[in-house]
C-alpha cells in the first residue's frame, strides 16, 4: 500500500485540513475583495477572451471594432487580441450560459481555489501531513501575487491564473504517475503554454516525469521507454499544432502570437525581447519597499524585490542549496532547477516585465514547479521557512490593498 496515500481512518482529518486552509484562501480573497468594493460577479472590461469567444462564435478570428483599452494587434488590416489563445476556449463555453457579460472575476477565484487544491493533493502525494500539506498549499497561492492578480478578470489576470492552475496541474501529474495522469499532465502543460508560451520551459521536467513513469510500469530500456511514450503525446502535439496554426492564420507566423504587433513593441528599438532590457529588469526587480509618511510602501512599476512579494523563491532556493550541499538532488530536481532558471532568464529579456503592478507579477509564473521543487525535498517546514509563509501572506494582503487604495 501506497502510504503517501491517507488511510480511511484518516480521511476525515484530511478533509478538515483541506477544508479549513481552503475556507482560509477563500476568506482572505473575499476580505480583499470587500476592501477593494470588487464584484465577484462581475465581468471585466478588460476580458478580451470574451470578445474573442463571441466572435468564434459568428466564425471570425478578428475582432469587429478597436477598442482603445485594450491592448490589441494591429496587423495587415485586422484587429485580433494579443494574448496566447488557450483562455478563450472554456471563456467561450460560459458564453454560452452568460453571453458577453461572463463572470470574469468569479472564473479568477475559482481558479484561485483549484490551485490551492492541486497543491493539497501534491503536497500529501509528497507525504506531508494534512495539516502541513494545507498550511503550504495556502501559502503557495495566498502568499504571492497569484492573490492580488486573482482579483480582477481582466486579460492579463485570466491568463496568469490559468497558466497556474494548468501547470499546477501538469506538476501534480508529473508525480502522480498514474496512466491517466501520464495522459494529463502532458496536456495541461500544453495548455499552459498556450497562456503563457514561456511555461514550454517545463515541457522537458514533464518529459522525463512521463518517461521514468512509463519505464518503471514496463521495466523497458531507452528506447522502449521512448516508443511507449508516443501515445502520450500526440494530444499535446496537436494543441501545439493548433496554436501554430491559429497563429499563422492571424499573424502568417506560426510562432506569433500577437504581442510583438503592439504599438508599444512595434515602436521599439530592440523590439519586445533583448538583452537590452536585462540589466534594467534585475535592478527593477531588486528594488526594496520604503517608508512613505509613516507606513511601508513601494514603487508601482516594474517590479520590485520579489523575493518579498513571493517568499517561495526563498524557500526553493534555500532546499535546492541544502539538497545541493548534501548530494540529494536527482535528475528531476536538476532538470526543474535548470528549467525555472531558464524561465527566469527569458522573462528578464521582456521589455516591460510587466509595467504597472504591484510585486513582480511575470514571476508567478514560476511558483508551481518552484513549490514543487521545494515538495521534494526536505518533509518538515522549519520555522523560517514557517515565518516565511506568514509574512508573505501578510505582504501580499497589505500590498494589495495600498496599492489599490492609494
Amino acid at each position: 500500500m501506497d502510504k503517501s496515500l491517507p488511510r480511511a481512518g484518516s480521511r476525515a482529518r484530511e478533509l478538515r485540513a483541506y477544508g479549513w486552509g481552503l475556507l482560509f484562501v477563500a476568506m482572505v480573497y473575499l476580505f480583499l475583495a470587500n476592501g477593494l468594493a470588487l464584484d465577484l460577479f462581475e465581468h471585466s472590461a478588460h476580458d478580451s477572451y470574451t470578445l474573442q469567444a463571441m466572435r468564434w462564435r459568428e466564425g471570425h478570428i478578428a475582432l469587429a471594432q478597436d477598442y482603445d483599452w485594450l491592448e490589441l494587434a494591429y496587423y495587415d488590416g485586422g484587429i485580433y487580441v494579443s494574448f496566447p489563445p488557450f483562455p478563450t476556449v472554456p471563456m467561450l463555453l460560459l458564453t454560452f450560459l452568460f453571453g458577453a457579460n461572463t463572470p470574469s472575476m468569479l472564473v479568477n477565484f475559482l481558479m484561485l481555489l483549484g490551485s490551492y487544491s492541486v497543491g493539497f493533493c501534491m503536497a500529501r502525494r509528497l507525504r506531508r501531513g494534512p495539516t502541513t500539506a494545507a498550511c503550504m498549499a495556502a501559502f503557495w497561492v495566498a502568499g504571492c501575487n497569484l492573490m492580488e492578480v486573482s482579483l480582477y478578470g481582466g486579460v492579463w489576470n485570466m491568463a496568469q491564473g490559468m497558466s497556474f492552475l494548468l501547470t499546477m496541474l501538469a506538476a501534480y501529474g508529473a508525480v502522480r504517475g498514474t496512466r491517466a495522469w501520464r495522459y494529463a499532465g502532458p496536456i495541461c502543460i500544453a495548455c499552459a503554454v498556450g497562456c503563457r508560451p514561456f511555461q514550454a520551459a517545463y515541457v522537458p521536467f514533464v518529459l522525463l516525469a512521463l518517461y521514468r513513469a512509463v519505464r518503471r510500469e514496463r521495466r523497458a530500456g531507452v528506447w522502449d521507454a521512448l516508443v511507449h511514450m508516443i501515445p502520450y503525446v500526440v494530444v499535446p502535439a496537436l494543441i501545439a499544432v493548433a496554436y501554430g496554426a491559429y497563429n499563422y492564420v492571424r499573424f502568417d507566423n506560426v510562432l506569433e502570437f500577437g504581442h510583438n504587433y503592439l504599438p508599444e513593441f512595434v515602436e521599439a528599438e530592440n523590439g519586445q525581447f533583448s538583452l537590452a532590457y536585462v540589466g534594467k529588469n534585475i535592478r527593477n526587480i531588486l528594488r526594496l519597499p520604503y517608508l512613505s509618511n509613516g507606513r511601508l510602501d513601494f514603487p508601482r512599476a516594474y517590479g520590485f524585490a520579489f523575493y518579498l512579494a513571493n517568499p517561495l523563491f526563498l524557500i526553493a532556493a534555500g532546499r535546492l542549496i541544502e539538497g545541493a550541499w548534501k548530494r540529494q538532488l536527482r535528475a528531476e530536481d536538476a532538470v526543474l532547477a535548470a528549467s525555472a532558471g531558464v524561465h527566469f532568464f527569458l522573462l528578464l529579456l521582456h521589455k516591460s516585465f510587466g509595467a504597472w503592478q504591484f510585486g513582480t507579477r511575470y514571476l508567478i509564473d514560476l511558483l508551481p514547479m518552484l513549490g514543487l521543487l521545494a515538495l521534494r525535498g526536505e518533509r518538515r517546514v522549519r520555522f523560517w521557512e514557517g515565518a516565511l509563509m506568514i509574512l508573505g501572506i501578510c505582504f501580499n494582503a497589505y500590498g494589495t490593498i495600498l496599492f489599490h487604495l492609494t
